[in-house]
């Protein structure tokens, strides 16, 4: 019996005392080996080491995160930003399977782990001129190397140049692992104001939520719930615009090399002035897209970010778009509804593209292939103020593209092989749209 209790004495002293030494090593390299991973996947970001003291019971280290050649280098090199800004990381690191070292500061855990960590952010501008910034980030690294993290803002505020932001405390806590490449989060936002005496924007908060998973292809698929609340801008005290409320719900997925993905997209009364209240409600769907063919497509399409215009886009990456639509997709649009001062506009939507040959297909192919309808509902009056700014507007109902039912005019189009009908009569397509 004394033997067991003198084992387990030694096996603690082992813990807390020997490992951090044995730890610590590990602690760095994961610290090293998240913060890279997660410049990889983002896509541009640059990664270094400015130093790491290494100590038995715990370390400090500096990383650097500074733009690429990418494009949003390339953008803002363009808009004539010559002194890029870069991330500065500094990291205070207590290691060991119990992180004892890590119960004096504030934010500490004994949980067991390869360490426990607290970081705090400063932007390099590029005048060589240092700025902290509000906060604290507070990290544990699991013994999988999976990095818990917890940034915590205190209410305050800050001058700058010739404004002020204010904000209300926040949290944001982000989970990842580089070796099973998984995101996890969720952000409380307080309200926020930024301006000065001139203008000020005021947000009333933000909450996210989400999770993300990489797939074979190169892309994350999962869920996101975004949610603000009421922004309000002020010219000189007096409200001249906002809205009362944005929210984005979005999915994805991937199943036997498909993808599905949707996206629901609010707005709540944003105000324009000198016009009025508009709000948005959009919900899409995207279905059957080749997993293989849209991985090319983003990869392309991010290679051309930095691009002058969408036409060079478009014609650098066609090869890729045709794979795409030659695998087939489907489009949906189940709501698209823009309350305006004079009433709502409503749309629903739907376009199939089937599965055709890829050595032989064409722009022509898919025009002739595609089967799609469109629902599209405009109340009298928006008609009415559309037609007194510009008397052409008159010249759709005439030819019968809106038909009036009610109070409201409607157009039920659909397309197939070719046709289009337009409210039931049948509407010529110029020869040049296929060839």
């Amino acid at each position: 019996m004394k033997k067991s209790v003198i084992a387990l004495m030694l096996l603690a002293v082992l813990v807390v005392i020997v490992s951090p030494g044995i730890i610590g090593k590990l602690a760095e390299n994961s610290v090293d080996e998240n913060l890279n991973w997660a410049a990889k996947e983002s896509g541009g970001l640059v990664v270094s080491s400015e130093g790491f003291d290494r100590g038995w019971f715990s370390s400090e280290g500096q990383h650097r995160v500074a733009l690429g050649d990418g494009s949003i280098r390339a953008a803002m090199t363009k808009a004539g930003t010559n002194q890029i800004p870069a991330l500065l990381i500094n990291t205070h690191l207590d290691h060991g399977l119990i992180p004892v070292s890590s119960m004096a500061r504030e934010g500490g855990s004994l949980v067991p782990g390869l360490g426990s960590a607290v970081s705090t952010l400063a932007i390099e501008r590029g005048d060589n001129e240092t700025i902290a910034l509000p906060g604290a980030i507070y990290s544990a690294i699991g013994l999988g190397g999976n990095l818990d993290s917890r940034y915590v803002l205190e209410a305050g505020s800050q001058a700058i140049d010739d404004g002020e932001v204010t904000w209300q405390a926040s949290t944001i806590n982000f989970t990842s692992g580089a070796k099973t490449s998984h995101i996890e989060f969720n952000a409380d936002i307080g309200a926020m104001t930024f301006g000065n005496d001139q203008q000020t924007v005021s947000i009333d908060g933000l909450t996210l939520v989400g999770k993300q998973a990489n797939t074979p292809y190169g892309f994350y698929v999962g869920d996101l719930d975004m949610a603000m609340g009421s922004m309000t801008i002020d010219v000189g005290g007096t409200p001249v615009g906002g809205m009362q409320g944005l929210g984005v719900k979005a999915s994805s997925s991937v199943d036997d090399d498909l993808v599905a993905a949707a996206v629901r997209f609010e707005v709540n009364e944003q105000t324009i002035p000198g016009f009025g209240d508009i709000s948005v409600i959009a919900d899409i769907g995207f279905d059957d897209l080749d997993a293989v063919a849209l991985a090319a497509v983003s990869k392309q399409l991010e290679n051309l970010a930095g691009a002058p215009d969408a036409s060079r886009i478009m014609m650098a990456a066609e090869k890729e778009f045709k794979d795409l639509f030659a695998a087939g997709l489907k489009v949906g649009v189940d709501q698209f509804d823009v309350a305006l001062p004079m009433g709502t506009v409503e749309m629903k939507m739907t376009v199939a593209v089937p599965e055709s040959d890829r050595t032989t297909f064409e722009w022509t192919t898919l025009l002739l292939a595609t089967v799609a309808s469109a629902d599209i509902r405009v109340p009298e009056a928006l008609v009415q103020f559309a037609t007194s700014m510009n008397p052409q507007t008159g010249a759709l109902i005439g030819m019968g593209f809106l038909k009036k039912e009610g109070d409201i005019y409607v157009m039920d189009a659909d397309y197939e092989k070719g046709l289009l009908t337009v409210n039931g009569a049948p509407v010529p397509l110029p020869m040049g749209a296929f060839q």
